[in-house]
């Protein structure tokens, strides 16, 4: 008996699908007696960073950015002429920040959401008093930040402002200083910088921290969740530590980008 043409025939073996229930991520033990977390990190510390400029050819500028699991790609075309007929003496900055239908552990759909409208303003916000719009009247600047894998989205989001605000000095741009950001977690009266997916699932709440260290500016800050004062206060100034690190990987990527174009 030949089989039904119409219809896709299925594997004859299968392998039930790993589910994890929510009560068994909350066996997880976040640290040991130590004070270490599950992969090796004291609380106050961030995961190790990769960044490389120069990832999309196309594009006027482009970085991308891995922290472990944690993988971004960033391209900035422009400045170029605005087509709207009206007079601007400010240059106009275009954020969008997508994900891929397979970065998450629900697969997204391929059409823009709430989230990322959401998550492209802020960027927006964050970037914006870094950049010398001033100079580039009737011009437009576009930024694309594709997430090409998610693990924590404020760790995540951080590092897609860190990575655009690289992708912005790679495409030349004139910039009163970079913008590194960093994310942390409040999870049992404690302070876990950059946490993962995991913790993630566990905090009370969370902040973002957008900075400028040469002068020592903050350009944007998003906290959620109810959080004593002295928790946020020192927050802020581990965030603060921790930025200026990733602007020193920053300005390294720069440099090796500057160093191979010569070459």
């Amino acid at each position: 008996m030949s089989g039904d043409r119409r219809r896709i025939q299925g594997p004859e073996v299968t392998v039930a699908p790993i589910i994890i229930k929510s009560t068994d991520r909350e066996k997880i033990q976040l640290k040991d007696i130590n004070g270490q977390r599950r992969d090796g990190r004291n609380l106050e510390d961030i995961r190790p960073i990769f960044l490389k400029t120069g990832l999309i050819s196309q594009a006027n500028g482009s970085a991308y950015i891995e922290l472990r699991r944690t993988k971004i790609a960033c391209g900035v075309y422009g400045p170029r002429q605005t087509k709207i007929p009206s007079f601007s003496g400010r240059g106009n900055l275009n954020c969008e920040i997508k994900f891929t239908p397979f970065s998450c552990l629900k697969r997204r759909q391929p059409y823009r959401d709430a989230q990322e409208k959401e998550l492209s303003q802020l960027v927006y916000e964050a970037l914006a008093p870094s950049i010398r719009l001033d100079l580039l009247p009737k011009s437009t600047i576009d930024i694309y930040i594709s997430v090409l894998e998610n693990d924590g989205m404020a760790s995540c989001f951080a590092a897609a402002i860190t990575c655009a605000s690289v992708a912005v000095a790679d495409a030349g741009i004139e910039m009163l200083d970079q913008v590194a950001a960093c994310s942390a977690s409040y999870i049992d009266g404690d302070i876990y910088m950059d946490s993962d997916l995991v913790e993630e699932q566990r905090e009370s709440g969370s902040l973002i921290l957008s900075y400028m260290p040469s002068l020592n500016e903050v350009t944007h800050i998003l906290q959620s969740g109810k959080v004593e004062v002295s928790l946020t206060t020192q927050a802020i100034e581990q965030c603060t530590d921790a930025c200026s690190k990733i602007y020193s990987v920053m300005n390294h990527s720069l440099l090796e980008s500057v160093k191979n174009k010569i070459q």
